[in-house]
């Protein structure tokens, strides 16, 4: 008899003691509403130009060159070192001579390199430039909306690959859809499960035990090294409870 109530005793305090542990097995609850904006992320315009051999080149030919906003615009014209010209008439734009012979037999790719050399020549330039055989691709250093470059009067080819926009806030108010993960207890920092936001933001974590839990959800920000941000909300429940944690406010990039 002493031995059956040693054993009963032990399972009653093993029972006890893990009742007390967080996690799924009791009949507590945490809810709560995932709120924030979803933004069209900021970004850079990439313009690739094309060059042609000094044949197709004529005298006051020239390509615009954009930048956004508050920035300079340059327009690039062509100099025959052999006939000599002045520049085009062009106003509330940077000049960018580029000099090449045409006695010399400039090919295309060598007009690049001249293009390349001309550009990366002026001081504080706006645009960072890569250039693969005759193909310069010019990077924005800034980001945000930009006129599109164009070949002017020239024969280069110019084609935007990337246009460059402001950021822009897409929704606010309640986000759908998006992962919130919990945390049991406060003995490590690793997930042990998660749900979906419903169509109103609304999420609920059930069949918990008492104890303390935390909640987050990812906000993003690119510019990061590490874009990704929990944003993490502690609450502490009891046995029975059905608990609300607030809101969790993120931001998402909708890139």
């Amino acid at each position: 008899m002493k031995t059956y109530l040693i054993i009963t005793s032990c399972l009653i305090l093993g029972l006890s003691s893990c009742s007390k542990e967080e996690g799924e097995g009791g009949r507590s609850s945490i809810s709560g509403t995932l709120e924030g904006v979803v933004i069209d992320s900021e970004r850079t315009e990439v313009t690739e130009v094309t060059c042609v051999t000094q044949d197709d080149i004529k005298k006051g030919d020239y390509w615009f060159l954009n930048s956004p906003s508050s920035h300079d615009d340059y327009f690039i014209w062509y100099n025959n070192i052999n006939s000599p010209s002045s520049a085009p008439l062009i106003t509330s734009r940077i000049a960018v001579k580029v000099d090449y012979s045409s006695l010399a037999g400039d090919n295309n790719i060598t007009i690049a390199t001249k293009t390349e050399d001309a550009l990366n020549a002026i001081i504080d330039l706006p645009f960072t430039i890569v250039r693969s055989n005759d193909k310069l691709t010019i990077t924005n250093n800034f980001s945000g909306e930009v006129t599109d470059s164009d070949n002017g009067i020239s024969k280069m080819v110019v084609d935007v690959k990337t246009q460059g926009r402001n950021q822009i806030v897409l929704q606010s108010g309640a986000i759908a859809n998006e992962d919130v993960f919990i945390i049991y207890g406060d003995n490590d920092d690793i997930q042990d499960d998660d749900v979906k936001s419903n169509f109103d933001g609304t999420f609920k974590f059930k069949n918990l035990r008492q104890g303390s839990y935390r909640i987050f959800a990812y906000s993003e920000d690119p510019s990061l090294a590490n874009p990704l941000t929990p944003i993490i909300k502690s609450i502490d429940i009891g046995k029975n409870e059905d608990a609300d944690i607030g809101t969790i406010s993120i931001e998402i990039k909708d890139n």
